[in-house]
């Protein structure tokens, strides 16, 4: 009996030590990303959006964009959209419209704008600065364009 105690008890310690390897790993090598590409469109050649797929240690993991402006990113931007559990999350999934100077990324459904960039303001959403939100000036803009579009 005693010797069995001790055989689940070593397992238990070498489970535990195996996940804290595997945790400390993600920890010191921070989460893995997987770029998606680029979206661009006609009426404005010098931005397109940038789409990363970051992989955490989580069943929900983010899609985070960029913007990019001459094929450069724009520091002050950069912010998760979305959160998907499919490993295999492609470009093809993502539209990317224009109207009014805005150019505006649906995905999955053509009808939703997840994020939304006026490139004569450089307003965008979802903001990542606190306290700043241009959700309702630019979707007002952009529904002028496509009646059909809903927000959330």
């Amino acid at each position: 009996m005693k010797n069995k105690k001790t055989k689940i008890g070593c397992g238990g310690i070498i489970l535990l030590v195996v996940i804290g390897i595997i945790y400390l790993w993600h920890f010191l090598f921070g989460e893995g990303k997987r770029d998606l590409g680029n979206l661009s469109n006609s009426c404005n050649e010098k931005y397109e959006i940038n789409i990363t797929h970051y992989s955490e240690f989580e069943s929900k993991q983010s899609l985070r964009f960029n913007i990019i402006k001459n094929n450069k990113k724009i520091e002050k931007f950069g912010k998760t959209f979305a959160v998907t559990s499919r490993m295999d999350e492609s470009l093809e999934n993502f539209e990317i419209h224009c109207f009014d100077n805005i150019l505006y990324v649906t995905w999955k459904n053509k009808n939703k704008p997840l994020i939304m960039f006026d490139f004569k303001s450089e307003h965008l959403y979802p903001e990542n600065r606190e306290n700043i939100n241009y959700k309702n000036e630019l979707f007002e803009r952009i529904i002028k364009g496509n009646p059909k579009l809903e927000i959330e």
